[in-house]
C-alpha cells in the first residue's frame, strides 16, 4: 500500500486521527501541529509558544522543539529569537516561486504515481477528492491530503518528498489565491477531471491536467501581485 498521512487539538483537538502507525511525541507533535496550520486553525504569523503548546497538548518542550523544529524546515513555521517561533507568513512572491516549482516537479510525481499505482489507490484518491466536497472551498488540510493521496504511489522517494513538501507550503496560501477565483469557485470541482484521470489510470492525462491546474493558480497569483504593485 502506497503512503500517506492526515492530521490535528482546540486550535489543535478537533479533526483527524493520527495513523495507525507508531509515533514518537515529536512526531505526534510535528503531526497535529502541521494540521491545525494546514486546516487553517492556526492562522499565517500567529505565534507557536511552547509553554502553551505543551500545556495543550501534553507534552515536554524537548518534543516540541522538535517538531517545531522539523516544521520551520518545511517552511511552515519561522523560529524567531530566544527560541519562539510563529506560523509562517504568506509572501505573494514567494508563493509564485512555489507553484511554478510544483508545476515543474508535481506533474512529473503524479504520472509516476498513477502508473505504479496499487489495487486500493483509486479508492484512496475517490475519498480524499470526497473529503473537498463538504464545503465549496474545503479546507487547506483537506486539499493538501488530496493532492497527498494523488502522489502517493510515485516510486521516487525524493520526487515525493519535495513535491509533499512544496504542496504543504503551497497550503498557508490558499486564502490568498482564492481573493483572485470568482465566487461561485468549486474547490472539489476544480479538482474533478484531474480525480478522475488519476483514478482512471490515464497517468499522462492527469499529469497534463495537473500542469493546466497548477497554471491557473499562477495566474491568479500573478494577478494579486499585478493589482498590489
Amino acid at each position: 500500500m502506497c503512503a500517506v498521512s492526515e492530521l490535528s487539538t482546540s486550535t489543535l483537538t478537533t479533526s483527524a486521527s493520527p495513523p495507525d502507525v507508531p509515533m514518537t511525541r515529536s512526531a505526534w507533535a510535528d503531526h497535529r501541529l502541521r494540521e491545525a496550520i494546514l486546516g487553517g486553525r492556526l492562522q499565517p504569523g500567529d505565534p507557536l509558544v511552547i509553554s502553551t503548546l505543551a500545556k495543550e497538548l501534553g507534552l515536554s518542550a524537548t518534543p516540541l522543539r522538535e517538531a517545531l523544529g522539523r516544521l520551520a524546515a518545511e517552511g511552515l513555521v519561522e523560529m524567531q529569537a530566544h527560541g519562539s517561533a510563529r506560523v509562517a507568513t504568506v509572501d505573494l512572491a514567494e508563493a509564485v516561486e512555489i507553484y511554478e516549482l510544483r508545476q515543474v516537479l508535481e506533474p512529473m510525481a503524479l504520472e509516476r504515481s498513477v502508473a505504479t499505482a496499487d489495487a486500493g489507490y483509486p479508492a484512496r484518491v475517490e475519498a480524499a477528492w470526497q473529503a473537498l466536497t463538504r464545503s465549496r472551498l474545503s479546507t487547506a488540510s483537506d486539499h493538501a491530503a488530496f493532492h497527498r493521496e494523488l502522489l502517493s504511489c510515485c516510486d521516487s522517494a525524493w520526487m515525493l518528498r519535495l513535491s509533499t513538501l512544496l504542496s504543504d507550503r503551497a497550503g498557508l496560501m490558499m486564502k490568498v489565491s482564492a481573493l483572485a477565483r470568482p465566487a461561485d469557485y468549486n474547490l472539489a470541482e476544480s479538482h474533478r477531471r484531474l480525480k478522475d484521470l488519476a483514478v482512471g489510470g490515464d497517468a499522462v492525462g492527469a499529469a497534463e491536467e495537473l500542469t493546466r491546474h497548477l497554471a491557473g493558480t499562477i495566474r491568479s497569483l500573478e494577478s494579486i501581485l499585478a493589482r498590489s504593485a
